[in-house]
């Protein structure tokens, strides 16, 4: 499960941002082609017995950008994704997408 290590790259950089304290929210954003109910459940779990317990994570989602040879360069949605692979709407190019999660806010209590 692909989205397990990068939602374990995301506690932990949750855990150094936080140094011990209490995390109330993360903010991340998501690219449509990893699932989201995926990481929402290996954060529950990543996050269990640990400073982030019962931390709040919200997610907004985006399309990822595409630029092919064709001479495509625009946003793809999910029908353009399969699996962690985009495909070119210009020209039906399969394309490894960079799938990553991006920390916006890691909101600490007090």
């Amino acid at each position: 499960m692909h989205e397990l290590s990068l939602v374990e790259e995301l506690v932990a950089e949750c855990e150094r941002r936080a140094r011990g304290r209490t995390v109330t929210l993360v903010l991340v954003r998501c690219p449509v082609t990893i699932e989201v109910e995926e990481v929402e459940q290996a954060f529950r779990v990543l996050t269990a017995d640990g400073p982030l317990e019962g931390s709040r994570l919200e997610i907004d989602t985006f399309s990822p950008t595409l630029s092919c040879g064709c001479g495509f360069s625009g946003p793809v949605g999910r029908e353009q994704s399969a699996g962690h692979m985009l495909i070119c709407p210009g020209c039906a190019a399969v394309h490894e997408a960079h799938d990553t999660l991006e920390l916006v806010t890691v909101q600490i209590a007090g």
